[in-house]
């Protein structure tokens, strides 16, 4: 026994001093693929960083980070803890079916800036009720899995009601009917493959479903679901849930819902020159993990669709990601669709709506923890004319 336990503080010493060792040599590392962050960077030595702990602590921060094969140290952690039988760490649970859903605790949101955005939002759709009408003008909330697919979730899951809040949200604008809270519409479907098993984004059937609602919401003729060609792009998908703990789920199929009878579309993105003849990137989404950047490539501040849908009609959707594989259901129904994601840019709402005098139809189009956790949509409720300023691309706003 005296042996055993000799050789178990050996190996651990080897590990440790040579792990260190090899991370001095090896170099260092940007992004963990493991736990979908960038890593931390040497920090730089100064007396007074010194003196004031904060080196120190960076360099804590950083040795653990750059330490030798440590996305194969997390991997076997976590693979250990789902033996034990542990059913959620590193915010997500482990749920049935082979389902990996978000965490979401109280402490991850700031009132101060739910209110704000909450302000934001009624300001910006009383506006566009009174330039457009009620029946052109609407915000839809899209619940998270947890919210959504209660029927998965471990039985001692803490779960966040934000249809208080949504209905709280419905009192402070002109109509009432403005807001739409889809949460009732995809648990009537949590049956179905209505949202990626490791990834946080809903499937391209979920996204019908709310396309659906929209639909019905605003008086319009949605199509069946017996008027597409449901096509398998790629069975491989493990998404940004999996990728925070690596372990848990079966690979995602991603599915392109095809139109019997679908219209020529080109896409410009901001920050490109180049006009594309389609709505799906399969190339993009094989670089890297996320297979969701088959659907629009990717995040951009602005994006424009053009189609020959011959309606008559422009859209101005406000959205995040969750609005990539929903906007392929709406090209029927417009002429041009000018996507918004306040993530990727600083443009004053009246500016944009101003410069866009062909748009007749609003839609808002958000998470509903996403969108309160959102700190870029000051310029969503300013009516007056601004600049236009692009930020810096964010990984991390990528995924979300």
């Amino acid at each position: 026994m005296r042996k055993m336990k000799l050789a178990m503080l050996i190996v651990f010493f080897v590990i440790l001093f040579g792990g260190t060792v090899a991370s001095f040599v090896l170099p260092d590392r940007e992004f963990s693929d493991v736990e979908n962050r960038e890593l931390a960077k040497r920090p730089k030595i100064t007396a007074k960083r010194i003196l004031s702990g904060e080196f120190q602590k960076e360099y804590d921060t950083y040795l653990s980070d750059q330490f030798f094969f440590r996305d194969k140290w997390v991997d076997l952690a976590v693979r250990e803890q789902v033996a034990l039988g542990k059913k959620d760490f590193n915010g997500v649970y482990l749920g049935k079916n082979n389902y990996l859903l978000e965490k979401y605790e109280k402490a991850d949101f700031d009132s101060g800036q739910i209110k704000e955005n909450e302000t934001y939002l009624t300001t910006f759709l009383n506006e566009t009720e009174k330039r457009y009408g009620r029946k052109h003008v609407r915000a839809m909330f899209v619940p998270s899995k947890t919210t959504a697919l209660t029927n998965v979730l471990p039985a001692y899951a803490d779960t966040i009601d934000w249809q208080s809040m949504i209905r709280d949200l419905q009192t402070k604008v002109d109509e009432p009917n403005l807001i739409y809270d889809l949460t009732k519409t995809m648990q009537s479907h949590n049956e179905e493959y209505i949202y990626y098993r490791t990834d946080h984004h809903w499937t391209s059937l979920g996204a019908y479903y709310a396309y659906r609602a929209w639909a019905l919401q605003t008086g319009r003729k949605a199509k069946d679901l017996s008027d597409f060609k449901r096509v398998s792009v790629f069975d491989d998908f493990y998404g940004t849930t999996y990728n925070k703990i690596h372990a848990g789920g079966v690979a995602d199929v991603v599915e392109k819902f095809e139109s019997k009878n679908p219209v020529k579309t080109k896409v410009v993105f901001d920050d490109e020159e180049k006009t594309y003849s389609s709505l799906y990137f399969p190339n993009e989404a094989k670089k890297g993990f996320n297979r969701y950047q088959y659907f629009m490539k990717k995040n951009s501040f602005q994006v424009e669709i053009t189609t020959k849908a011959y309606t008559g009609k422009t859209l101005l959707l406000v959205k995040d990601s969750f609005a990539n594989c929903f906007v392929p259901f709406l090209t029927e129904h417009f002429d041009k669709i000018i996507m918004i994601d306040y993530r990727y840019g600083k443009m004053a709402m009246g500016n944009l709506l101003s410069s866009n005098s062909d748009i007749t139809d609003v839609l808002v189009l958000y998470n509903t923890e996403k969108f309160l956790q959102n700190k870029k949509l000051e310029k969503l409720a300013d009516i007056r004319k601004g600049e236009s300023t692009m930020k810096e691309f964010d990984m991390n706003d990528l995924l979300g």
